[in-house]
Parts: C-alpha cells; structure tokens; sequence
C-alpha cells in the first residue's frame, strides 16, 4: 500500500502538487507516474481546517479517477472532534458536519488518532480511533531514561471526561497508579472555576498527565498547582495534539511530551519533545 502524504509531502511515496485558485479555491494534481498500477493507498492527513478536509475529498476523488480501488484514510488530527454534541442552544452540532463530509469519501477505512470521544467513530463511516499508548509509552521512557532515577510514577487523568481513556491507556501499558482529577468549567464561557483530587499525597511521584488535546493550556496549570500542593514531583504533560495557543511553555508543567498531529515543530524548550504522528497511524 503506496502513501499519499498531506502532512509531509516531501514523505510522500504518491507525488503530488498542491495550489490554489485566485477566488481561494485549494487543488491537488496526481503525478500520474506514481499511482501507475497502484491498487490500494492510504491518505495520511491533518484536517485542522476546511480547507484540509477539502483537500482530502479532492484527493480521494483524483485517487478514484486514477482507478485506485481501495483507498484508506489516516487522520492525525479531526477538527470539531472537541464540539461532539451540542454544546448550548443556538450552536452547530459541528463534529457530525465534518463526519458527513468526511463520508462522502467513501473511504475503505479511517484511522482517527486520538479523537476526543467515542462520537467520531460513531458518526465517521468505517472508522477506528488509535488510542496514544504509545505515545505515552514513549513518554515514561524518555523521560525516567533522561530525569529518573525510579520508576515511582503514576499516570493522571486531568478530568472525567479522560478518566476512560487514561485506564485504558494504563491496563495496555501495565501502569497500576492512575489519579483522577475533577475539573469545573462552565459550558457556556469555557471558564474554569476549580479542581479537584482524591490524591491526599502524591508522595513526590513523578505524574504523568495524559490527555487527547492542549489548547492554551490552562487545565494542565491548573491541574499542575493542585498536584504539586499534593506532594508531587515532576509534573510531565502528555498530549496527543499540541494546539499551544498560548505558548510552548505551561506553568507547573515541567516537561512536555506531543506529536506532530496538529503542526510541526521548529524550536522548542529543553523540556519539550514532539514525536512523528505517522508512526503511530501506520500499521
């Protein structure tokens, strides 16, 4: 299976140009050579914009024209995956508009890494969700490699909502510590009021905080004063899709561990490390 590789053409085993119209319309061109006598291929691809989800049905539809038979589809990062229900009354359900789209492809299957709830598979045809095992494996290595002299850690879940995943995430890694922790915010303003742990001491453990996505990165602030007022150690952030709205540095969080899902990285801190999503999608 040949790969079509949006996120880093230059990767690419499918060549391909990519430009846009003067009215703002984007447009891939197949370099035919390629994708001669190709049966099957999979589309590796970050939708972070319309314009990304655009260009993914544009290519599906060249691959088909090119009479590619089975096409699949790799998704680092799922747009909207975050607005899986209706948040207020008067806002789109925007997360089953991108799944509609998305099945217009009629792709053979997609692969989501990561997405933020149950509800992309459910809405997007043929799709599985790859969970961030291993990016969270790799986590703990680098790090008690590079600053640990014990395995003393525990995984922790920033809220509820993760609490699911974060188990799962600790039973295929065979990590039996796992803390909760309990966020209020209020839907309508996305205003953080407080948290919360059952933790009494975390007896300087080095905790791991495991997430699908950081934005600006206040949860994780937040959540990194209540760990260290409970005796934490080393406070690491693990998340999938590093957004970082408001920078590259979170307070509290003393290292910080993500992939290029969402963008690449130039630059960084000392204390952050970003790892090649592909490897984690593919098979």
């Amino acid at each position: 299976m040949k790969t079509l590789n949006l996120i880093s053409p230059l990767s690419s085993e499918i060549l391909f140009q990519i430009f846009t119209f003067p009215d703002g319309q984007p447009h891939i061109k197949l370099d035919l050579n390629t994708v001669h006598e190709v049966k099957s291929c999979c589309i590796l691809a970050r939708i972070s914009n319309m314009n990304d989800l655009f260009l993914v049905l544009a290519a599906k539809n060249a691959l088909d024209t090119a009479e590619v038979e089975e096409v699949e589809l790799y998704i680092s990062y799922l747009m909207a995956a975050r607005m899986d229900r209706v948040m207020t009354s008067g806002e789109p359900f925007s997360l089953k508009i991108v799944a509609d789209i998305l099945n217009l492809g009629n792709f053979k299957r997609i692969k989501i890494f990561d997405p933020h709830s149950d509800v992309a598979t459910a809405l997007v045809n043929r799709s599985v969700a790859i969970d961030n095992a291993i990016l969270v494996r790799m986590a703990i290595d680098d790090f008690t490699e590079k600053y640990s002299t014990n395995n003393n850690y525990c995984l922790v879940s920033p809220d509820s909502g993760a609490l699911k995943k974060v188990y799962n995430v600790a039973q295929q890694l065979g990590v039996h510590d796992v803390a909760e922790c309990i966020k209020h915010r209020d839907v309508s303003t996305g205003q953080l009021s407080g948290f919360k742990t059952f933790e009494e001491n975390f007896e300087q453990k080095t905790c791991f905080i495991v997430d699908d996505i950081c934005d600006g990165g206040g949860t994780f602030a937040g959540i990194a004063a209540l760990l260290k007022s409970r005796n934490a150690g080393n406070v690491v952030l693990v998340v999938s899709h590093g957004i970082f709205s408001r920078g590259l540095t979170i307070a509290g969080i003393d290292h910080i561990y993500t992939t290029d899902s969402y963008q690449s990285f130039g630059e960084v801190p000392p204390n952050f490390k970003s790892y090649e999503v592909g490897t984690m999608l593919r098979p």
